[in-house]
């Protein structure tokens, strides 16, 4: 099982930044003002709870990171371009996270990749899209659960 101390401190970085990245991922696929203060603090739940509850080393360790002093830091993206250029780029910082896991410690990658996709999807779900004053209104768009799926499939999950 692998800590930060398996990794370069940029490694490290783009790590605990991937989780925060794949739910920022269902945010941009479908913004809404309300809907997307609630998919933001799903994003910091969701980690705190992984964090807590998960088996996994490298899981529990960036829950540390995030609940510490280590806060997420936004790459550069491309948002003049649209919001599927800053999806196509969110996905990739995703897949290089991932991929340094699988380098690093190819025994926590599934799970790592599971974890993101996870993120993604429990942000999907934190709020309702869509409708009048909450009538007619879905559980997940379409649009975020086409991102969570591009992301899943990005990752092979």
């Amino acid at each position: 099982m692998s800590t930060q101390e398996n990794y370069s401190a940029e490694e490290w970085q783009d790590i605990v930044n991937a989780p925060v990245l794949a739910g920022m991922l269902v945010i941009t696929s479908d913004p809404a003002i309300f809907g997307s203060i609630k998919e933001s603090a799903a994003i910091a739940k969701t980690i705190n709870e992984f964090g807590q509850a998960s088996d996994n080393e490298l899981i529990r360790e960036i829950g540390r990171a995030m609940s510490g002093k280590n806060k997420p830091q936004m790459p550069e993206l491309p948002t003049k371009e649209g919001p599927e250029a800053v999806i196509k780029a969110l996905i990739k910082k995703c897949q290089a996270a991932a991929l340094v896991v699988q380098d690093k410690s190819p025994e926590e990658a599934d799970a790592f990749s599971h974890y993101l996709v996870e993120v993604a999807r429990k942000t999907a779900e934190s709020s309702k899209e869509g409708g009048f004053l909450g009538i007619g209104a879905t559980r997940v768009s379409d649009k975020e659960k086409a991102a969570v799926k591009q992301l899943a499939d990005a990752l092979s999950v």
